[in-house]
């Protein structure tokens, strides 16, 4: 029971981790870039791109701490251990995609084709998106440092 609850533990982080890009790999828009953009909209714009860069530093962490719980769940022989080790690498993988769909999907070129209603509306949206992360990366690196210490 053990062998077969490690290796599938092992089995889906080597998936997981097979699938996902490093962090040398993600890219994310710049913040420093020159917006044409001036008023709410470019306030707004600058305050979602500052809580999106915030994160990236943070993203080391996450892919380290992953890397960690893997090795460890390698050599764990407790089943609760390695449940609960595998809910955590779970949670680590989420954040990690979150961040990656988040930079492909974030669009600040479009805004200076949209009225400043609709920017702002897109914005807010993306902000809400960003600050959803930022607090799914913080509880998924605290649940992990939890399950490592």
């Amino acid at each position: 029971m053990m062998n077969t609850l490690t290796g599938l533990a092992f089995g889906l982080t080597l998936l997981a981790s097979g699938c996902q890009s490093t962090s040398s790999e993600h890219h994310h828009p710049d913040s420093q870039h020159k917006s044409i953009i001036e008023g709410p909209v470019a306030e707004l714009e600058k305050q979602v791109l500052a809580t999106h860069d915030s994160l990236m530093p943070q993203m080391s962490e996450l892919i380290r701490l992953k890397k960690a719980v893997t090795l460890h769940l390698e050599k764990t022989t407790d089943a609760t251990d390695a449940k609960r080790g595998i809910a955590v690498t779970a949670q680590l993988d989420s954040a990690d995609h979150l961040m990656t769909d988040w930079m492909h999907e974030y669009n600040g070129d479009t805004l200076k084709q949209l009225d400043q209603t609709r920017a702002l509306a897109y914005l807010k949206a993306e902000q809400t998106k960003v600050n959803a992360l930022r607090d799914k990366m913080r509880k998924s690196i605290a649940e992990a440092t939890s399950y490592l210490d």
